[in-house]
């Protein structure tokens, strides 16, 4: 636990030629890094976000041996899942593991290619859906509270989590 007035540490992606671990970085750092990367910080590229770290940390694995299967709408904010996905798993778009398809709703697929076979489902909960639906958060400061605040949350506060042995 951080001492009062520290940010909490978060982890940090480390493409290197080593492992591809997750290195300590704390939480404003890296919500500013995804931002960065994505050109604003908001709620829909947080819980992307959220689901990759996830995926990372419990399938111990690296951006080369797991893939990212993204169902959500065509649209924005909703294709800004994608890119929080992007940046927390290292999945990308240029090395083929890295997909989308059209969803009426959110979520997304995880698979472990190696060294066993494995996968990991994250559902956004319908209530978070609902939630984000009737935010009035707007643009601005107003939507990046809200990511802030979707960052502050339990992964499974925000998404149904299912896990198994590869299929």
């Amino acid at each position: 636990m951080p001492r009062r007035g520290q940010p909490r540490t978060a982890t940090r992606l480390d493409f290197g030629q080593s492992a591809a671990i997750l290195r300590p970085l704390p939480s404003t750092r890296l919500l500013a890094d995804a931002a960065r990367f994505h050109g604003h910080l908001g709620p829909w590229l947080v819980l992307g976000l959220k689901a990759g770290r996830h995926a990372r940390r419990k399938l111990r694995t690296t951006p080369f041996t797991l893939t990212a299967r993204v169902f959500c709408p065509s649209r924005t904010p909703y294709t800004c899942f994608i890119d929080g996905i992007q940046f927390g798993c290292g999945c990308t778009v240029g090395k083929g593991n890295l997909n989308h398809a059209r969803s009426p709703r959110c979520r997304v697929e995880f698979i472990r290619t190696a060294p066993a076979r494995a996968r990991l489902v994250l559902n956004l909960r319908p209530e978070v859906w609902n939630e984000l639906h009737e935010s009035k958060s707007g643009k601005g400061r107003a939507v990046a509270a809200l990511g802030r605040a979707i960052h502050r949350r339990p992964v499974s506060s925000l998404f149904l989590i299912d896990s198994a042995p590869g299929r």
